[in-house]
């Protein structure tokens, strides 16, 4: 059903997934780098583990990873690979955390895969064909938007997004049924797929981020773009505002996102 590069992922996904469990059981090395920020064994290990298996299936396909790793394309396909989102969650024993991996054909978004290994969740999806959760096709919701859940997550190392975050987060309040936060953009861009959020909106964003769960939610059915409205610009790694929706209310969001 899947392309090669998809059924791949999917593969690939589970097995630093999994690795990932057995580390949260024994030595994390867990280390801080930043506000909110930290760095475990688990995001080094993930990483190589991803960089290695499509390597040697794909010697020369691109990639950009949120842990450093990065090379150019010379086939017109690149991979965009978070080893593991949601670190903080998972240095506390927290169940939201992810291996997110998607490709590109000539810069845009065709496929991906992310797996949630607490709770054996693979989210999978490819251009035209849709979007699956543990191997059933799953839509957003049909909510409007005084029904509406929704996530928020930011970078709270900077000044000028904390603001943001506090003048966004208080119109939303005033206008949906509730706001949260779950510290994994890939997850809660996810959530937003399967219909369990019907918005999440998230402030500062790398393209790991949101590559390949951007492409989930336009397959289920659902709506992303830059909370100005713009395309998301998948050229740029860093430094986007996005929100992500069920389609029926993004107009709405983006205007109370002002």
């Amino acid at each position: 059903m899947f392309n090669e590069r998809t059924n791949l992922i999917q593969k690939i996904v589970k097995e630093a997934g999994e690795s990932i469990l057995e580390i949260q059981n024994g030595d994390m090395q867990v280390h801080e780098r930043g506000c909110n920020d930290v760095l475990t064994i688990a995001d080094t290990t993930s990483e190589k583990m991803i960089i290695n298996a499509i390597s040697e299936i794909f010697p020369n396909d691109g990639f950009i990873a949120e842990e450093g790793s990065s090379k150019e394309s010379k086939s017109g396909y690149t991979w965009v690979i978070d080893p593991l989102d949601g670190t903080m969650n998972f240095s506390r024993n927290m169940s939201y955390y992810a291996v997110s991996i998607g490709w590109l054909k000539e810069g845009k978004p065709y496929g991906g895969a992310v797996y949630i290994p607490k709770l054996k969740e693979l989210f999978v999806c490819e251009k035209g064909k849709g979007a699956y959760l543990n191997g059933e096709r799953i839509h957003v919701s049909v909510n409007n938007l005084n029904k509406s859940l929704a996530v928020i997550g930011f970078n709270n190392s900077q000044e000028d997004f904390r603001k943001l975050h506090c003048n966004i987060h208080k119109n939303l309040l005033d206008n949906i049924m509730n706001v949260e936060k779950i510290f994994s953009t890939v997850i809660g861009l996810c959530y937003v797929a399967c219909g369990r959020i019907d918005i999440h909106c998230e402030l500062n964003c790398f393209l790991w981020d949101v590559m390949p769960s951007c492409l989930m939610i336009e397959e289920a059915g659902g709506k992303i773009t830059q909370i100005d409205g713009k395309d998301i610009d998948f050229a740029q790694v860093e430094k986007q505002c996005v929100v992500g929706t069920n389609g029926l209310v993004h107009d709405e969001i983006l205007k109370l996102l002002k």
